[in-house]
């Protein structure tokens, strides 16, 4: 009886279970779907005139590829927006709950690097203002939520700076026959070449009187010097001369003392 009733419990258990699965999968409870209606909180915390970077591709280009080639991106552009509030604010929370689930979403995608790759000269950086960045956003996330994800790509040709369209109008097309570097090159060159060595041999031409000016008078400057000098020299002479010659004062005082000490005895 016992071995009965525990392989009926077990039954009904399982019945339960596959039920409960069955009808969880009816319900089609999508988080995505969830989360998405937290934009709208953001957009009412953040002003409407701040603008936001982001580097993207638009639909036309990207086409069925729009979600997956968006996703790298824009999840790099929410960790730079979300490091700008405050660890404790609400917005930085929200912020985290969409990259988690682009995180999610971008790990599963294959050759996504090599897609990214072929499309690299499509991307472009603007910025965007509050309204117009939580519109590609749910844009994004919508389809993330249809998982419009194609595996073939059609990657259009690279477009064209107006830079690039009016150089490749105003270069003249070489011909197969025309020289690389005909003489004219040679004489141009050679004609640029002419009035460098000219300057350069002016310059050291009067770089050297300079020289020979400076040098003339630092030699006038020393040979006055000595000239100076040797008109000093005999004069100190006879200064020391006479002073050899007059007797020391203290031998004529003791002298006159000597001759008062002989009177007084």
């Amino acid at each position: 009886m016992k071995k009965s009733k525990s392989w009926i419990h077990v039954c009904v258990h399982f019945l339960l279970f596959i039920t409960l699965g069955v009808h969880s999968d009816r319900l089609n409870i999508n988080p995505v779907t969830d989360d998405i209606a937290k934009l709208s909180t953001l957009r009412q915390n953040i002003p409407k005139d701040y603008l936001i970077p982001l580097e993207y591709i638009p639909k036309e280009e990207a086409g069925m590829c729009w979600m997956k080639l968006n996703i790298f991106y824009l999840e790099e552009s929410l960790e730079r927006l979300s490091e700008k509030f405050g660890n404790v604010s609400s917005n930085k929370e929200n912020i985290s709950i969409f990259i988690q689930i682009l995180q999610e979403q971008r790990v599963h995608m294959q050759d996504l690097n090599d897609i990214m790759l072929d499309f690299e000269c499509h991307y472009r950086e603007e910025r965007f203002d509050t309204n117009q960045y939580f519109d590609f956003i749910e844009d994004l996330l919508r389809a993330v939520e249809n998982k419009e994800d194609a595996h073939d790509c059609d990657v259009p040709p690279c477009p064209t700076s107006p830079l690039t369209e009016k150089y490749s109008e105003e270069s003249p097309t070489p011909t197969s026959n025309a020289p690389l570097c005909p003489n004219d090159c040679k004489t141009s060159q050679q004609q640029r070449l002419l009035p460098e060595v000219v300057e350069r041999s002016l310059l050291s031409l009067l770089f050297i009187p300079l020289l020979a000016i400076v040098f003339l008078l630092v030699w006038k400057v020393r040979s006055r010097r000595n000239q100076d000098g040797v008109q000093q020299n005999p004069a100190e002479e006879g200064l020391t001369g006479t002073e050899g010659t007059a007797p020391p004062l203290d031998t004529e005082i003791s002298e006159k003392n000597m001759l008062n000490v002989i009177e007084i005895v």
